[in-house]
């Protein structure tokens, strides 16, 4: 399996277009960011609490958007991790296929480059965030926070993997996975609260970005690297509550408020579910 492994991550790496691509949807949220979302968001906190300075409110939508970013990553990235199954698929890749090799070990092969592929590219935008946000003003994560934050990654990575491999196995052709990475592409940003604020949309288009797995990442991001600040500018408790909810760091289903933990066993439920029924589809399957 090493060595499929190896192959896979060779391929992938190789390929810059590709690589590229998975961090295509990082790009244009950090372009929006930079032309319009950060203007929009602060305007809301403004209103609020408008005794807050321009720098303290500036880090605090940097942290809520960059947070929302490096979630929109683990996503991105591993759907092009998934891309080799489909490419192998495609050109009949009977060298594999043919082999002895067993059906099991080939798909957790793809499974585990996709995931490793999702870790790296997904750290490489939370690195650049730390980064970011520490020369803009804030304090660099504590040691406990530094973990946390690997963990939340490991289990944003391990929930988005899970759900592109559920999504790959419907998929047959490049033309259709390409199609169906514009459709995430463009809608992840707004399944992840990050072009619009949760509170700014209606009730319907609320619950299911609350549902979404990956809006949980993005939340937990948010925990640790946007609520600190939120909740240093002096602002009383009822009203960071409110705006914890409108911004996306928790989530409020009717009396209950998510938590870290909440969202963890979400994600962890996630991974279980989608990997399970992805690996069932593959072996009642023969790769073409």
């Amino acid at each position: 399996m090493n060595m499929l492994i190896k192959r896979h991550l060779l391929l992938f790496f190789r390929d810059k277009g590709n690589v590229f691509f998975s961090m295509l949807a990082v790009i244009i949220v950090i372009m929006l960011y930079i032309i319009f979302l950060a203007d929009l968001m602060a305007d809301a906190i403004v209103g609020e609490i408008p005794h807050a300075s321009a720098a303290d409110i500036r880090l605090v939508i940097s942290g809520l958007v960059l947070s929302g970013t490096v979630a929109v990553a683990t996503v991105s990235s591993c759907l092009s991790g998934m891309t080799r199954i489909i490419i192998d698929r495609e050109e009949k890749a009977k060298d594999f296929f043919s082999s002895p090799i067993p059906r099991s070990t080939l798909m957790f092969s793809y499974v585990i480059s996709s995931g490793i592929i999702g870790f790296i590219m997904s750290g490489l935008a939370l690195i650049t965030t730390v980064i970011y946000l520490s020369i803009s003003g804030g304090n660099f994560p504590t040691l406990e926070n530094l973990i946390l934050l690997i963990f939340t990654l490991f289990l944003g990575v391990l929930s988005a993997n899970s759900m592109m491999f559920l999504l790959t196995c419907f998929i047959k052709s490049r033309n259709a996975f390409g199609s169906l990475g514009s459709i995430i592409g463009t809608l992840i940003g707004f399944l992840t609260g990050v072009y619009i604020p949760i509170g700014q949309l209606p009730n319907g288009v609320a619950w299911i970005v609350r549902l979404f797995p990956t809006s949980h990442t993005a939340s937990m991001f948010r925990q640790l690297l946007a609520s600190p600040v939120l909740n240093d500018l002096g602002a009383p408790t009822e009203l960071v509550t409110e705006l914890n909810y409108f911004f996306g760091i928790t989530f409020r289903f009717g009396s209950f408020t998510t938590n870290f933990l909440f969202s963890t066993l979400l994600l962890l439920g996630t991974s279980m579910g989608c990997y399970m029924t992805g690996l069932s589809l593959m072996r009642k399957r023969t790769l073409e």
